[in-house]
C-alpha cells in the first residue's frame, strides 16, 4: 500500500507540464532560496504531522491495524497536498525534491526527531520511548522501510541495516537539494 502511494505520488508529480514556476518579480537566486525554504519547511511540516498523526491514530489507540491504514491515507493526502502546493508555488522540481526526501527515509528521521524535540509523556513516542526503541531502531536493523529504494531491492519485510538507511537518507537529501539548485 505504501509503495503504491509513494509511486503514485511520484508519477503524479512527474505528470505536470511546467518544470519551474515563473515569477518575474524575483531574481534567480531569490527563487532558488524560496524553493529551498518551501521544500525544507514542507519536509518539517510533513514529518511533524506524521508524528502527531501516528501518536493520535496509532499509539493512543489499541485497534492499531485499522488506525495504521487511516494514518497512511492521511499521510498520502497530506503529502499530495504538499506536492500540489510546491508545484504551484515553485514548480515541478520542488515537488520532486520533496518526494525524493520522502522516498529516501529523510522524513522518517524527521519523525523521530520530533519525538526527541517535543518529548511528550508516554505512550507517545518520546526520548525514552522513541520509535527507535519501539521499532527496534536501537538494534542494528528494521523491517518496515520497504518503500525506500533499498527496501524495494529486498524481499518484503526483510531487515535493513540502520547504517544503510542513514546512508540512503544522506544520499537522498543530497540529491533532493541538488534538484533545487
Amino acid at each position: 500500500m505504501v509503495k503504491t502511494i509513494s509511486l503514485l505520488t511520484l508519477a503524479l508529480s512527474l505528470a505536470g507540464s511546467s518544470a519551474k514556476a515563473q515569477d518575474s518579480t524575483h531574481t534567480a537566486g531569490e527563487l532558488r532560496l524560496k524553493r529551498y525554504e518551501l521544500v525544507l519547511g514542507s519536509a518539517l511540516a510533513f514529518s511533524l504531522v506524521d508524528y502527531l498523526g501516528y501518536n493520535i491514530f496509532v499509539t493512543s489507540n489499541p485497534a492499531k491495524t485499522q488506525q495504521n491504514l487511516l494514518l497512511h491515507i492521511f499521510d498520502a493526502a497530506f503529502g499530495g497536498a504538499i506536492n500540489y502546493f510546491l508545484y504551484e508555488e515553485c514548480g515541478l522540481s520542488s515537488a520532486i525534491s520533496f518526494d525524493v526526501m520522502w522516498w529516501t527515509w529523510d522524513l522518517d528521521l524527521g519523525f523521530s526527531g520530533w519525538g526527541d524535540v517535543i518529548n511528550p509523556a508516554y505512550p507517545w513516542i518520546n526520548r525514552t520511548e522513541s520509535s527507535l526503541n519501539t521499532a527496534h531502531w536501537h538494534s542494528n536493523s528494521i523491517n518496515w522501510a520497504g518503500w525506500t529504494p533499498v527496501g524495494l531491492m529486498r524481499q518484503p519485510n526483510s531487515e535493513i541495516a540502520l547504517s544503510t538507511l542513514y546512508a540512503q537518507s544522506v544520499i537522498g537529501f543530497s540529491i533532493s537539494m541538488a534538484i533545487l539548485w
